[in-house]
């Protein structure tokens, strides 16, 4: 792994600490505090954060960047649970119950972690209620994603799931609440594979029967951060989308 530890954090490291969810709002007597607790790392774009089954148990707070959180099947399948953005907390369920990480996450691109280890972690819980109450909230939502998840493996065919999938994509962007919604960034086939546990044929040929059908499309527009163009999916009515999920026949 490609890191670099700062010796003390950088002016954008204490700024990110308030964009983080479980902080959001505190005091700048209590954010000091964690600054105090956290190692600040800079990892590079590719490269592995944390690993499957690593004894290191310290939690991260991204301050900047994306990662993606997967699995990796003996064979090398690779299965992405989620993607975590600035504001979102990793590893926090090693740091808390001390057993082996159960997945591997990698830098999308060059990101900014505080590192926070276990027992710094559970003091700040102890001391702070309103972090607590947070970070018990987000492992309720996270059982509740995950239970999901399973009921989709279980019973949805392979166009519900990616339905499913695309659905969620949209209700997670500003545009949510309307009916037509932009992905952006638009994920490949590939990654909406390992998402909903195809393959990369499976899911570009549902692709296209939806496109087909109207219900999505594809269209360029000029990406302002690269300044060059690039394709997205359109979800041109996401109560089609949902539609779609109960209608298609179920697995048999």
């Amino acid at each position: 792994m490609v890191t670099t530890d700062l010796d003390r954090p950088a002016p954008a490291a204490l700024t990110g600490l308030r964009s983080i969810a479980l902080l959001e709002g505190l005091g700048d007597d209590v954010l000091a505090e964690v600054a105090q607790a956290c190692r600040f790392q800079r990892v590079r774009a590719r490269q592995t954060v944390m690993s499957r089954a690593d004894v290191e148990h310290d939690c991260c707070f991204v301050l900047s960047g994306r990662l993606r959180v997967v699995a990796l099947s003996p064979g090398g399948r690779e299965v992405s649970f989620r993607d975590a953005a600035a504001g979102e907390t990793i590893g926090e369920m090693a740091a808390l119950d001390g057993r082996p990480r159960s997945a591997t996450v990698v830098a999308l691109q060059e990101s900014l972690l505080a590192r926070m280890r276990p027992a710094d972690l559970k003091a700040m819980l102890r001391r702070h209620w309103p972090i607590c109450e947070r970070m018990l909230q987000h492992l309720a939502s996270t059982a509740r994603t995950l239970t999901e998840r399973v009921y989709e493996l279980s019973t949805l065919n392979v166009q519900q799931r990616l339905c499913a999938e695309l659905l969620r994509l949209a209700l997670g962007h500003d545009g949510a609440g309307s009916e037509r919604v932009v992905l952006r960034p638009t994920p490949s086939h590939n990654e909406l594979a390992t998402r909903i546990s195809s393959y990369r044929e499976q899911v570009a040929r549902e692709m296209a029967e939806l496109a087909r059908q109207g219900v999505i499309h594809r269209e360029r527009e000029h990406d302002p951060e690269r300044d060059r163009e690039r394709e997205v999916i359109v979800i041109e009515d996401v109560r089609r989308l949902a539609e779609r999920i109960e209608a298609a026949p179920a697995m048999a």
